[in-house]
């Protein structure tokens, strides 16, 4: 049977490369994606060659909007077997600094779409008792994070709804787990200057940054061989925090 996987932040590089990957893997894609429409137009084109795909841009700020996307692409799918949460986005700065647009900005991109999309998809998969929920974490979701402190603070509440859900759904035949990555070679360190960027090359064993294609392969494996492992939060750092 085909499976049907919903991708969050689809546009984003580990979205992306996570897209790709399930693509090759033979689900059907239901990708959802903020503002960058011209993207995720095109990487549907891509992925259409070997699957099917379609394309939902969804606006957590305005709920009814988000609903009728999310009603859609049930209606489109008729339902999920993988869930991928990999929206996320990062402020730095001060937190006493950190302005109420861009703390509203990091919940409805960071946080809202765990709340309403799993639970649209959940109930199909009690129904069926089977079902996987992978979510994009950061290692600073469970370590101190100067300057990113509201982006820290959405990171670990993401990280004990994995464990909290993986415990109320493990019984049902539903695995939840995290994927914890370190500095991703992607826009999302585009907030750091050139000095910053050195200096946290630096600090990692392997002196280079993750690639997103390594988030999408541990993904794969999270599918295909993981299959005793669930609430678990998985570090993907090249050693930064050891």
């Amino acid at each position: 049977m085909m499976k049907n996987a919903l991708i969050t932040g689809a546009t984003g590089g580990i979205g992306e490369a996570i897209a790709r990957k399930l693509g090759e893997m033979g689900y059907s894609l239901a990708l959802f994606y903020g503002r960058n429409h011209e993207k995720a137009q095109a990487l549907a084109a891509e992925l259409s060659e070997i699957t099917e795909v379609k394309t939902y841009a969804m606006d957590f700020r305005h709920p009814d909007k988000a609903h009728v996307a999310m009603g859609q692409a049930l209606d489109d799918f008729g339902s999920f077997q993988l869930l991928v949460h990999g929206a996320g986005i990062s402020v730095r700065g001060f937190f006493h600094e950190l302005e109420d647009p861009d703390f509203e900005e990091l919940l409805d991109i960071n946080l809202r779409p765990l709340y309403y999309l799993t639970r649209k998809v959940i109930p199909d998969m009690i129904d069926r008792q089977e079902g996987q929920i992978i979510s994009i974490s950061s290692i600073w979701g469970s370590r101190a994070a100067a300057m990113e402190v509201g982006y820290a603070m959405t990171k670990g509440a993401l990280e004990q709804f994995t464990r909290g859900l993986a415990a109320e759904l493990s019984h049902m035949g539903i695995r939840v787990n995290a994927i914890a990555p370190g500095g991703v070679d992607t826009d999302i360190l585009a907030n750091l200057s050139e000095e910053e960027k050195q200096q946290f090359l630096e600090d990692i064993p392997f002196r280079r940054l993750c690639r997103p294609e390594e988030i999408a392969d541990l993904v794969e494996f999270l599918l295909t061989k993981g299959t005793y492992i669930t609430g678990q939060i998985i570090t993907i750092d090249g050693g930064y925090t050891l």
